[in-house]
């Protein structure tokens, strides 16, 4: 904890790492990507593999970076996998696993900590962005806050009375498998009319795929809008809109104080917001719960890499008040195939 003295008289506390280094890795259906964050030194450095990966990849990409560091190991790893783990086995949830072949039916953590021979915690990708969000952003210190994730893929984090709220078999926050669209497209999860299928990437940009303003991705479909793409503007006032009523429901049911809206359709702003709202009026949720936040995420694109560092952070007794910019700042990827 440093303590220290400003304008002669008040007294500035804030907590500190005495650690060395601390590791966070995400597991995506693409990518892994891993990060170092050495409090030593005060530098982040980064390592991506292309692909899905294996717990090999993991450990490897652990140890190069503890070695480009000069340093044995870190203290801790947090690693974030884009799927729901089970609480009881420990592994991803079967329905979830199929984009990720390599992590089927093994128990992550215990895996990586024989592995490794360090303490892991092993969590949602998505309870890691609300983690860094109600600890460092837009949600700080919420008593109920709600994070939601649009990329790739759709998901969310609860955090209530300073925990995450997994439910009791660890599958709670799978808001984008809620059903918006009684007859709408088919899921990968086997059901139809998930949120994911309407407010993902893929399905923003497949929503496009037939107009004159096609899209390679979600970010392209963004900085369009922004240039005055009506088409584009469109696709993301209606993904707000269907944003908004997976919200409302969730809402009503548990009442947060905040609800942030993060990933890369984030990014999309105001169209978003204006689709979003307009579910909020036609669903009264103000009449119901008046006092709820709707915010844009503030931590952008590596928040679900800090939120591992959080859940590291607090394995080792630890924590960090304040992000520095070190912290924060983009570092190079040493890519590993």
């Amino acid at each position: 904890m440093d303590v220290t003295r400003a304008n002669g008289r008040e007294v500035l506390v804030s907590l500190t790492v005495s650690t060395s280094s601390i590791a966070s890795v995400r597991v995506g259906a693409k990518s892994v990507e891993a990060m170092m964050f050495d409090f030593k030194s005060k530098r982040r450095l980064r390592a991506q593999h292309h692909g899905s990966g294996s717990p090999a990849t993991v450990m490897s990409l652990v140890n190069t970076l503890a070695s480009e560091l000069g340093q044995a190991a870190p203290v801790a790893v947090a690693v974030g996998i884009e799927a729901p783990i089970e609480r009881e086995t420990g592994a991803v949830a079967p329905w979830a696993s199929t984009r990720l072949p390599e992590w089927r039916e093994i128990n992550i953590r215990s895996i990586l900590e024989n592995g490794l021979g360090l303490p892991v915690v092993v969590d949602n990708d998505a309870n890691f962005d609300a983690l860094a969000e109600w600890t460092w952003g837009v949600g700080r210190r919420a008593d109920c806050f709600l994070n939601i994730t649009c990329s790739e893929g759709v998901g969310s984090g609860l955090i209530i009375d300073g925990r995450v709220h997994r439910g009791s078999d660890g599958m709670a926050g799978q808001i984008g498998h809620t059903v918006v669209e009684q007859d709408g497209a088919v899921c990968f999860c086997g059901n139809r009319g998930c949120l994911a299928t309407l407010i993902s990437e893929r399905a923003i940009v497949s929503a496009l795929s037939g107009s004159d303003s096609p899209k390679p991705d979600l970010p392209a479909v963004v900085q369009a809008a922004t240039k005055g793409d009506p088409a584009c503007q469109r696709v993301l006032f209606e993904s707000g809109r269907h944003l908004g009523r997976a919200l409302c429901n969730a809402a009503k049911l548990l009442s947060p104080r905040t609800i942030s809206i993060g990933g890369l359709l984030s990014g999309a702003g105001t169209f978003v917001l204006d689709g979003l709202n307009s579910s909020i009026e036609v669903a009264s949720l103000r009449a119901i719960s008046p006092s709820i936040e709707f915010a844009i995420g503030r931590l952008g694109h590596r928040s679900k890499l800090l939120g591992g560092l959080a859940a590291a952070l607090d394995v080792s007794g630890q924590g960090v008040s304040e992000l520095e910019s070190w912290m924060t700042l983009d570092a190079d990827p040493r890519n590993h195939s």
